[in-house]
């Protein structure tokens, strides 16, 4: 009976240390590999591998947790299949040559907490889908090519410590419900086409740190409360507003 007990427990811990993803979320890796052209990446995937060896790919408990292959020439579009990595935390694909629109169904990971896609050629507004992820804490997009308004949906994001969309094309009034990001520390908006007075609750933020309004075409009074604030950067030159302010950035 000992040596049967054994057995069963050397299959069991067999089984354990062969056990890897899903076929389903090897084959969203898969195909964000066939969608952004891999044979072309700078660093590519061997697929005759299993996904554990695969460059950028972490793997926790049998679920993908982090995607990161930032500046790996991948072109081409993120497949709406990404959302079959329903366990990952961490998606960067910042500096590449992705374009088309981001994919609604990325807003479906629940516990994902890192989107980070700037300095792509991405297009489109940002999905209501990810505006209500309560569980994302950092959201980059800068250096798209990025349009629309920024709906009121983005209070759903109760949980973003960064919203970085500069350099891109979003216009319109910035909500009053960006208002409502208690956690929010680095909000950075410049070099957009962002019209319209600021929300009053801006200065109020309780953990804001940096702030970056340049380059818009904001009007009304400037909120000098702003310049009270103990901030680490804040600039909001190349605007509309009725006052002149003094323009407060780290280091000049």
């Amino acid at each position: 009976m000992k040596n049967i007990t054994l057995v069963i427990l050397a299959l069991f811990c067999s089984s354990i240390l062969v056990a890897g993803i899903s076929p389903k979320e090897k084959q969203a890796l898969v195909d964000l590999y066939n969608s952004t052209n891999g044979n072309e990446w700078t660093n590519s995937w061997d697929l005759s591998q299993t996904p554990e060896n695969w460059m950028g790919v972490t793997i926790f408990r049998d679920k993908v947790f982090a995607v990161s292959l930032k500046d790996n020439n991948l072109t081409g579009t993120i497949p709406a299949s990404i959302s079959n990595l329903t366990g990952l935390k961490i998606l960067n694909l910042q500096k590449n040559n992705l374009q088309g629109a981001i994919p609604a169904s990325l807003g479906t990971i629940k516990g994902l907490k890192t989107i980070n896609l700037a300095l792509n050629k991405l297009e489109g507004n940002i999905p209501d889908e990810i505006l209500a992820m309560g569980s994302l804490e950092y959201l980059d997009l800068f250096f798209n090519n990025l349009s629309g308004e920024l709906q009121s949906d983005v209070a759903g994001l109760k949980n973003l410590k960064r919203l970085s969309l500069a350099n891109n094309d979003f216009r319109g009034k910035l909500p009053v419900a960006i208002t409502s990001l208690e956690k929010l520390t680095d909000l950075q908006l410049s070099s957009n086409n962002f019209t319209g007075k600021l929300p009053n609750g801006l200065a109020a933020l309780p953990q804001l740190k940096k702030l970056n309004l340049f380059d818009n075409n904001f009007t009304g009074e400037f909120p000098t409360k702003l310049n009270t604030l103990n901030l680490d950067e804040l600039t909001y030159n190349n605007n509309n507003f009725t006052e002149t302010a003094t323009l407060l950035a780290a280091g000049e």
